[in-house]
């Protein structure tokens, strides 16, 4: 979408980290809360924040997205705290792992497409079909991971889909044999030079990191783990590239600092002032959770962070649409 080494390290470098990660998880169980840190503190908050970078790192940006800053938050805050009220940390673990499922899949989407429309790669077969793989295979190694024993998150209980392991085993199944037809048209589609390499790559990068996350790794944390570095990594990157191909032209005078980061050649200082900025935030939130929780039994952590979440899951399904000119624009696709 950029340049060769861009999305060689964007579709072949992010799946080989994440699978690298799980496989560090896996190998040296007393580092994981040493690697879950890493992953959170270097790509989980810095991935979020990233989000704001196209709604409050200017003036311009913050009145045109108004709505998305002030009455969704309040919405968003009150509906944590209602859902611990009555569910408690169960209830919001258990929205967040389904919810994020989701939320990366209707990414790993957008990415799809947005590479099948930038190098005009089409895949082989019919285009219904070949969007129903796309979601199957999640879908099913989503329903394994919810029918194996064990429903630990994070050290926290979820509830998990009560899907019968014949279902499951049917459905991941089904999701194999159709995989395999796709493939092998696919296959023929990169012969014939119709179905860009790249893009198979990152559709075959797509069906592997949800295989791995959530059908063949049993544990829950260390699956979540692979697939939150594949997205959080894949979002920052995103993001980066939509900034800078927006600014391309120079400094624009209404989002000077944003721009200003985003020209070329200066991506380090543009993931640095990220970073800080998702420090500040982050800290001011631990601060403010350590003062209030002398006045309150409700576990306000959670409603801050999980608050963030869901709100940056909202606001993502609105400002990054392929259909929006702006980001067809930025993207230089259409």
């Amino acid at each position: 979408m950029r340049s060769q080494r861009f999305d060689r390290l964007f579709v072949l470098g992010i799946p080989l980290l994440a699978l690298a990660m799980g496989a560090l998880a896996l190998g040296l169980p007393r580092y994981f809360v040493l690697i879950i840190s890493l992953d959170l503190a270097l790509l989980g908050y810095h991935h979020v924040i990233s989000t704001y970078t196209r709604l409050l790192f200017d003036l311009k940006s913050a009145r045109q997205h108004w709505a998305l800053l002030l009455p969704l938050p309040v919405a968003v805050f009150a509906g944590v705290y209602l859902l611990i009220r009555l569910g408690g940390l169960t209830a919001v673990a258990t929205l967040y792992m389904h919810w994020q499922w989701y939320h990366y899949t209707r990414q790993s989407e957008g990415i799809n497409k947005a590479y099948g429309m930038k190098t005009r790669s089409v895949q082989a077969g019919n285009p219904a079909f070949n969007r129903f793989i796309f979601y199957l295979v999640p879908v099913a190694a989503f329903l394994t991971m919810s029918a194996r024993p064990g429903s630990t998150f994070l050290s926290i209980e979820i509830w998990k889909l009560p899907v019968p392991q014949w279902l499951a085993m049917a459905t991941l199944a089904a999701a194999g044999a159709c995989l395999a037809w796709w493939l092998w048209a696919q296959l023929r589609a990169l012969r014939d030079g119709t179905l860009g390499r790249l893009h198979f790559a990152y559709l075959c990068s797509h069906y592997l990191i949800y295989l791995v996350a959530y059908a063949a790794i049993g544990d829950i944390t260390t699956g979540w783990l692979v697939i939150n570095v594949w997205h959080n990594a894949q979002y920052i990157a995103f993001v980066w590239l939509f900034n800078s191909n927006q600014f391309k032209d120079g400094i624009n005078p209404e989002q000077r600092a944003l721009s200003w980061l985003s020209q070329e050649g200066r991506w380090p200082l543009y993931l640095l002032a990220c970073l800080a900025l998702t420090g500040v935030v982050y800290r001011a939130i631990d601060v403010s959770n350590a003062w209030f929780a002398n006045y309150t039994l409700v576990p306000l952590v959670v409603i801050a962070y999980q608050g963030i979440n869901f709100h940056h899951y909202i606001v993502d399904s609105i400002i990054w649409k392929l259909r929006k000119r702006e980001v067809q624009s930025a993207l230089k696709i259409g």
